[in-house]
This record gives C-alpha cells, structure tokens and sequence, in this order.
C-alpha cells in the first residue's frame, strides 16, 4: 500500500507558461511593511485535505493579512534598482526550513529612516515584497515576524563625493514553507475599524 501523498508531482514545463517569456529580475521599489502584533488575522498555509495538493496550490498562502482595529500598515519607498528578495533553504536533515531576506537602499541618510531603524531594532515587522514579475512574498506569520538583520550595513555617509550617501536595512524571516501571497494589498493600508 502507497504512502498517502501530501503534494502531487506533475511536468513543469516553461514553455506552457505565456507568462514565463516576461521574466525581470529585481523587486518593485515599494514595500508594504507593518508591525506584526497589529495584525488581527494571518493566510493561511496550503493543507492537503482528501487529495494531495497540486503544485501551484502547495506554494501559494490562501486568505489575507487583516489588520487589528484601528491599525494599518504603511508604504515604504526606496531607491529604484537597490532591492533585492530571496528564499533560500537553511537547517539541518529532518529540520529545514527557508530563510526569506529582505535588503533595501534608501539614498540619502534621513531621519525618518533612522527612525524605521529605531522603531524595527527588537521589534517584530512584516512586510509584502512584489518582485517586478508580480508575486508577491509576505514575510511573516502569526508565530514569527521579520526582524532587522544585526549584519546589516546600515547608515554610510560614503568616503567620497561619487559614492552615494545611503543607508541599507536588510529583514530576515524564517518560514517553514516558501510560498506567494495572494492577498489583499491594499484594504490593509487603510485603518481598520468595526466591531
């Protein structure tokens, strides 16, 4: 008797996908980014119930990030062509899970980046990443946000009149799964309210 199957293999095939032809690199130069105890409702994981999972529904969250009454989260642009998201896999046989990283570059050393800085050091986040193909990554879960990187480069002035006066926050979030997030993207940015 077989293994009862939690995800179904099936061809993957680029050529079937129209869309595969239009691959760009990079993530679009706005972020969604929030603090994670004000989120009243997270997606939900892909679950295989009586039939395995398909590929496509076994890498993709199902529901929305719902925000607390009252709350919202907020836009965060930076310099266009600085940012960059990955998954990549990290821990031991029998316990792996994907590290999601997050860096970005603002140009110019600002206060109100200084203060992200200040308000994100041992303070959980979350935040939606769209990469210039239009997924979307949320990093973030009801157990764990993402948290600033104590390796990140943070604040530089530069050595020299041509280097670019920045700084550069890096967030990691460790996911058990490496899926998309298909949810809302905009309600969130406005204040809930109701009862």
């Amino acid at each position: 008797m077989a293994n009862k199957k939690c995800y179904e293999l099936s061809d993957i095939d680029p050529a079937l996908e129209c869309d595969a032809q239009d691959n760009m690199g990079g993530i679009v130069p706005a972020l969604i980014v929030g603090y994670h105890d004000e989120v009243a409702t997270w997606p939900d994981v892909p679950a295989p119930s009586e039939a395995a999972l398909s590929l496509d529904a076994a890498g993709a969250l199902k529901g929305d990030v719902v925000m607390a009454n009252g709350c919202k989260a907020y836009k965060f642009h930076f310099t266009d062509n600085t940012g960059s998201f990955s998954i990549k896999m990290q821990g031991e046989t029998g316990g792996e899970s994907f590290l999601m990283e997050l860096s970005i570059v603002a140009a110019r050393i600002r206060k109100k980046i200084l203060g992200l800085m200040n308000a994100a050091k041992g303070r959980k986040l979350f935040f939606i990443v769209t990469d210039n193909n239009d997924l979307n990554y949320l990093m973030g879960d009801k157990r764990r946000g993402a948290i600033l990187a104590t390796d990140s480069d943070g604040a530089t002035t530069g050595a020299s009149p041509t280097e670019r006066n920045q700084t550069t926050l890096k967030f990691q979030f460790t996911s058990p799964r490496a899926l998309v997030y298909e949810g809302d993207c905009e309600n969130i940015l406005t204040a809930a309210t109701g009862g």
